[in-house]
């Protein structure tokens, strides 16, 4: 019979039918996937890296600080600065104890409250008493260094304002040595060992990190059963004429440990697990006013300066060996992280690690990833009704690539968040686990969506090409849908081939037996196009239509199309002697296979909307291939081949059979038939 679906105008419409996505648990899988990817591979890195992100962790808080540094002035605290100027004029250090007692006395005088000495003066000289009796009459905070280290230390000086602690609670750490105040500098109670009303020393030991960068200082130093504060916390309770320090336990939001003094028990000092302070670095150093101690020696300060204020006294001069690292440069004075300490108690604003910390980390790794989650392209909505199953149309998903950089984008967020909550709220979280993680979670999403697009797209164009020419199924599954045509001559090879008396075998016999039939006939015709390089442009009825260099890039020999469409006939022709039924079934006229083949210019390519497109093969050559196929009985010759064919493969060993008006032309055309031997094995 002739294939139902040939237009008038000699077209063959070849139309996918709908595939079937099944996207929804592919990409919920596909997620649960590069989530558990993400977390094993942040925690390897996290346990294996884990000093360089917490160094990483601390250089970016390092250049927050230094970026949100107020340069407005302090004035509450003014520092007197031993600078190279000082040592000009005043001689070199250490300066007489006459001289040390003198810049107390101007200090007093020019109406300083507070008076805290960055200066440790171990050595008995003989004119200790002039500054023994200044340390009595101004009652200045003393400074004292400990050695945490392990080893043998030295024991220099005598030690002053332990706290009134029974013992050295926990966390706080056992110095094994200490330089402290010559003993005759000190008051007669605290030479004698303890009694002192208020603390009258503070250690000012530092906490250098490995790049040499001072971000920590041990809030209270034990040794010999006894508990020292910092020099910072020493001049809080000094000035606020409050000895009394207890030690508790942070809440939830609160510091691992706190530190509270006097009745009102805020604003508590905040302590990590160490029991150290974290120094925050708001103020730059330009910000605190600094006067030189010659000028203050010689009486060159501006009046009214420093009444009421709070003064430090320290050295930056170059050669004293109080030289650290701030987030402000690699060489700065040592006095300015005590000023820093100083100010950010006075204010109440040391940062603080919050005993949630970990959860909150844990918490902003979920919410990362339930964001990220919601970035993903959408899957295709599926059709209702009769067409269930089937993508609505317009279903267009994110592109892939946003997914990592979404990932980035939500990493560089959180780093700004934690930015913004260590200068805002003094709350020092650590970002590394969370930002870590959105970059590897968003990089993974886009790798394993990616791979999943790929299966999916490798799916779509298994499906298509079992209902479109392969080729076409490749370039559909990666073009969007169109509406415009896209199509253009070629000089291709059509075949056609049909079952003759087939309606009437479909009449008698029971469906599966007739479908078990165009099944194996379907199979066979299949096998021996693709053999001979020619591709199944469609499946109409119970005929096929297979057309050689059709594709829009020519394939290679697509130069011998005409002699393979002959070949593959021939072949067809031999192969379904053992597929169609023999001998056919009683009362039935027996089964066979009629050919038309020919060569000519036709059209192809798709054409039709967006949401319903059809590839369609069209032309003159189309319609003679079909009209051949319909003379294959009258003519009794079971393959015919147009004058087109003939001509390029020179007419050796076709037979002519003359001219025929065929049905529907104007034009006569010559057929030629090709005498398939009964023993000719398949091509």
């Amino acid at each position: 019979m002739p294939p139902r679906a040939l237009g008038a105008d000699g077209s063959v419409r070849s139309e996918p039918a709908a595939p079937t996505p099944q996207p929804g648990r592919a990409q919920r899988l596909m997620a649960l996937a590069a989530l558990a990817t993400a977390l094993l591979v942040t925690l390897l890195v996290l346990r294996l890296a884990q000093p360089w992100l917490l160094a990483l962790e601390e250089r970016s808080g390092d250049w927050v600080w230094a970026q949100t540094a107020s340069h407005a002035d302090e004035r509450r605290l003014i520092v007197i600065d031993i600078d190279e100027r000082s040592l000009t004029e005043v001689g070199p250090w250490p300066w007489p104890r006459s001289t040390q007692a003198r810049l107390l006395e101007q200090l007093a005088r020019a109406g300083a409250s507070e008076q805290i000495l960055d200066i440790v003066f171990a050595e008995q000289r003989p004119d200790d008493a002039l500054l023994a009796q200044a340390v009595r009459q101004h009652n200045p905070v003393l400074a004292q260094v400990f050695a945490l280290e392990q080893g043998g230390q030295p024991q220099v000086g005598q030690l002053a304002g332990a706290l009134d602690w029974a013992g050295c609670p926990a966390p706080f750490g056992e110095a094994n040595g200490y330089v402290a105040n010559s003993a005759s500098l000190l008051p007669k109670e605290e030479a004698d060992g303890p009694g002192a009303s208020a603390p009258a020393a503070g250690h000012i030991t530092p906490r250098i990190a490995a790049d040499g960068v001072m971000r920590h200082q041990p809030a209270v130093i034990c040794h010999a059963g006894r508990s020292y504060p910092a020099l910072a916390i020493a001049a809080l309770l000094h000035g606020t004429q409050e000895p009394r320090l207890r030690l508790q336990r942070g809440g939830w939001l609160q510091a691992p440990w706190l530190l509270t003094h006097g009745a009102d028990l805020t604003p508590p000092i905040p302590l990590d697990e160490r029991g150290d302070l974290r120094i925050p670095w708001r103020q730059h150093p330009d910000a605190f006013i600094s006067l030189a101690a010659s000028d203050v020696l010689a009486g060159r300060i501006p009046a009214g300066l420093l009444d009421g204020a709070w003064v430090l006294i320290g050295s930056s001069a170059f050669g004293l060996n109080d030289t650290i690292a701030t987030p402000f440069g690699g060489a700065a004075s040592g006095l300015q992280a005590h000023a820093q300490l100083v100010t950010a108690l006075i204010d109440g604003q040391l940062p603080r690690t919050p005993r949630v910390a970990a959860p909150l980390q844990a918490l902003a790794v979920l919410a990362s990833a339930a964001l990220l989650v919601l970035l993903l392209p959408p899957t295709r909505r599926r059709a209702a009704g009769p067409n269930a199953g089937a993508s609505a149309p317009g279903a267009r998903g994110r592109p892939v690539y946003l997914l990592p950089l979404a990932g980035a984008t939500l990493a560089a967020l959180l780093w700004l968040g934690h930015g913004a909550l260590q200068v805002l709220a003094g709350w020092w979280l650590g970002w590394a686990a969370p930002v870590l993680f959105a970059l590897l979670f968003g990089i993974c999403l886009g790798i394993f969506e990616h791979a999943r697009s790929r299966i999916d797209r490798d799916r779509l164009y298994t499906h298509l090409s079992s209902y479109l020419p392969a080729p076409v199924a490749a370039a559909l599954a990666l073009q969007p849908p169109s509406s415009a045509i896209a199509a253009q001559v070629r000089q291709v090879s059509v075949l056609f081939a049909d079952i003759r008396n087939f309606s009437a075998y479909c009449e008698a016999r029971p469906p599966e037996e007739s479908a078990a039939v165009l099944h194996a006939f379907f199979s066979t015709a299949t096998r021996i196009v693709q053999q001979h390089g020619g591709v199944i442009e469609a499946f109409q009825g119970d005929a096929i239509i297979a057309v050689w260099n059709g594709e829009l890039q020519a394939s290679p020999g697509a130069d011998q199309h005409a002699s393979h469409a002959l070949q593959a006939a021939i072949a067809l022709q031999a192969a379904v002697r053992g597929v169609l039924p023999d001998p056919a079934p009683a009362g039935l006229e027996p089964l066979s296979l009629g050919i038309g083949v020919e060569t000519g210019p036709a059209t192809v390519g798709s054409f039709g909307l967006a949401s319903r497109r059809a590839h369609m093969v069209m032309g003159r050559t189309v319609t003679i291939a079909s009209r051949l196929v319909a003379m294959t009985a009258d003519l009794s010759h079971p393959i015919l081949v147009g004058e087109g064919l003939a001509a390029q493969v020179g007419g050796a060993g076709l037979q002519s059979m003359g001219t025929f008006l065929l049905d529907g032309m104007r034009v006569p055309h010559h057929i030629y038939a090709h005498p398939l031997d009964a023993d000719e094995p398949p091509g």
